[in-house]
């Protein structure tokens, strides 16, 4: 089975041919081979093999422990080695170690050039951390050549020798987030190659080989690629031994060929096809999606118009819609209350088009009377439990008197209501921090909603069957958007007030959420608890709607790890940015930035773009038709990596 693997990989270029140990013993027997990054990975399996072919291995790495760890191996199998500790970032160390092995063995026969750091970044990410871009410039380029310069008299003054380059196929068809790394590796590549003709003639040939993916401890932090298919080090390995051995001047998969041949004829082409696949990345999140319940989702949408009795139209009745102190409540026993309130509120004279006021606290009853609303085709307006109505509504429904206690509405015969004349509307009222608060509508469409739902659902996953806790007011847009988003989405809403920590934490432990949604100073209360960092793992924890501090922040990641987000967004303006647990890190308290689908800009007082670092006004565009922008109501500025810093509310 594994020789019927490894063939398998051979096809589909995943590994490159090695050599056999007969061989290889042949090529490497008495020679004295220089491998660099020699304590773990493709160095480790190479020197090992190396030294069991009777090969001298000089193995040369940063961590003199696993150098050591090495060296026993090769030794316990018979071989020698011989080990060099030294951080090859840094160039003068990199002379050092040159001359040591001079003094020490008078030359080497193969170096091999395996030491190496991998860096996946976006170039915006890259713009405060230049000096990433250094050490890696460090280790892949200016070392390795350090050294070189320092054993290439004693090779051309022997019986000449050889160099392995093992570089990556990523070369041959660059793609984007790899800037920085692949520049190094193409710098030291393009030295080889520059130098190899002059080297030829001392005797000194070179071999650069081009490797794909292998699962190696500096390939595991880039989450995405445990889904490809790679090599093994003993893999690699193999191959390198194979270059150490025969001295070709390339090695590579087949498939790298053409691809280096289409990436260097048809380079614009290439580069609109992998912006263009950028773009469309955050669609792998419509895999999670049912997409059963999406048509059903649109059908209702196009019926109810954006409500909550859109919402709970697309799942089935006996799963659990929502969660509150009065225990669970399935899709069917809530859409059979709410066509029970529908027609009591039929009966009482209420009419499509209508506008009815729902002052309830975040319990089913909100849930209730707003998909009964959606039912009858009414305006419906989201009040505060302690809001004064206004004159114009036609009925309040709350919690108890004045108005009209929902209770009051639910338990009797539901009907047949039909469709309405008009689609509902749903309306929630501004915060009020710069004034009293306002009626804000947004006219939604798919369009406008989709990109920035899908590239929500890659970072923030909220999966049918899987809970989700909703700890913050459901009568505002915040915990409005996640109450129905997880009805429509089938996922059970747990609706828990977020001023008790510790009642968060006892349904996060029921229930295993995927996410905890919670405003900043919850959250506070929460990291405060003695077992906050025992939440469940893949809990993700989300806040928004409040400005995050950057002390809070870091408190947050120092509690909960690499799993707390930063939402921002308006009432009026719609979500504009989210800010990951590696933008929190970077710059603590920020918001991040937009999602696919949106534009943020911050704008200066007479309408021009602000200067990273300038303070401007905050506006959103993309929720709107034509593009157009919209004041958040909120000052900030940009960061070089083009984050969005919050700086306080702009003057009303």
């Amino acid at each position: 089975m594994g020789s019927a693997t490894h063939w398998l990989k051979l096809l589909g270029g995943i590994v490159v041919p090695g050599i056999g140990d007969r061989a290889l013993r042949r090529r490497v027997a008495g020679r004295i081979v220089l491998v660099t990054g020699a304590s773990e990975g493709i160095g480790a399996a190479t020197a090992i093999r190396l030294g069991a072919a009777g090969a001298v291995v000089l193995l040369a790495a940063r961590t003199e422990s696993r150098l050591h760890e090495v060296r026993a191996t090769i030794e316990a199998a018979g071989g020698k080695a011989y080990a060099y500790p030294a951080d090859l970032s840094d160039p003068e160390q990199a002379e050092r170690l040159g001359e040591r092995i001079l003094r020490d063995h008078r030359r080497v026969d193969v170096v091999v050039c395996n030491a190496g750091r991998s860096i996946h970044r976006s170039v915006a990410d890259t713009a405060d951390r230049f000096h990433d871009v250094v050490r890696t410039a460090d280790l892949n380029y200016l070392g390795p050549v350090r050294l070189l310069l320092t054993l290439l008299p004693a090779m051309r003054a022997g019986d000449g020798g050889h160099i392995v380059n093992v570089s990556t196929a990523g070369l041959l068809t660059p793609a984007q987030n790899w800037s920085s790394y692949l520049a190094s590796k193409a710098a030291f590549d393009v030295w080889l190659r520059c130098a190899a003709p002059e080297l030829r003639l001392d005797g000194v040939t070179v071999t650069s080989f081009y490797s794909g993916l292998v699962r190696t401890r500096m390939s595991a932090p880039t989450k995405f690629f445990r889904r490809y298919p790679a090599a093994t080090p003993d893999e690699a390995a193999s191959t390198v031994c194979r270059a150490v051995a025969r001295r070709p001047r390339t090695v590579q998969a087949w498939w790298s060929r053409p691809g280096e041949v289409l990436a260097a004829a048809f380079k614009s082409p290439v580069e609109r096809g992998m912006a263009a696949s950028a773009r469309l990345l955050p669609l792998r999140a419509a895999a999670l999606v049912d997409p059963l319940r999406m048509v059903r989702l649109a059908w209702a949408s196009r019926r109810y118009g954006w409500t909550l009795t859109a919402a709970t139209a697309g799942g089935r009745t006996g799963e659990v819609a929502l969660v509150d102190r009065s225990g669970p409540l399935t899709r069917g026993e809530l859409q059979a209350a709410a066509q029970s309130c529908a027609a009591a509120l039929r009966d009482r004279g209420v009419r499509p088009g209508d506008r009815v006021g729902i002052r309830c606290a975040t319990h089913r009853g909100l849930a209730i009377t707003a998909s009964a609303a959606g039912l009858l085709g009414l305006d419906t307006v989201l009040l505060p439990p302690h809001a004064e109505p206004a004159a114009t509504l036609t009925v309040l429904i709350s919690d108890d008197a004045p108005g009209t206690p929902w209770l009051t509405l639910v338990g009797g015969p539901g009907g047949a209501l039909g469709r309405p004349p008009v689609r509902g509307r749903l309306t929630v009222l501004t915060s009020g921090t710069t004034g009293t608060p306002r009626l804000v509508r947004r006219k939604l469409t798919w369009r406008s909603l989709l990109g920035p739902a899908l590239a929500h659902l890659r970072h923030i996953p909220i999966r049918t069957g899987r809970p989700i806790i909703v700890a913050v007011p459901a009568y505002h847009g915040y915990g409005l958007s996640y109450l129905a988003a997880g009805l429509a989405l089938g996922a059970p809403v747990v609706l828990v007030p977020g001023k008790d920590p510790a009642a968060v934490l006892a349904a996060a432990r029921e229930h295993r959420p995927t996410a905890i949604f919670a405003l900043p100073e919850h959250l506070a209360g929460l990291a405060a608890q003695p077992d906050a960092a025992d939440l469940p793992p893949g809990v993700r924890i989300v806040t928004g709607a409040e400005p995050l501090a950057p002390e809070l922040s870091r408190r947050l990641l120092d509690v909960f790890g690499d799993r707390v987000y930063n939402l921002f967004g308006s009432t009026e303006a719609g979500w504009a940015a989210m800010a990951t647990p590696a933008d929190l890190k970077a710059a603590p308290g920020t918001v991040g930035r937009p999602p696919a689908g949106v534009r943020l800009h911050v704008l200066t007082d007479d309408g021009r773009p602000a200067l990273p670092g300038e303070t401007g006004a905050v506006h959103v565009g993309g929720w709107l038709p034509q593009g157009r922008l919209v004041p958040t109501g909120d000052l900030g500025h940009l960061d070089r990596a083009g984050r969005l810093m919050l700086d306080g509310r702009a003057p009303s």
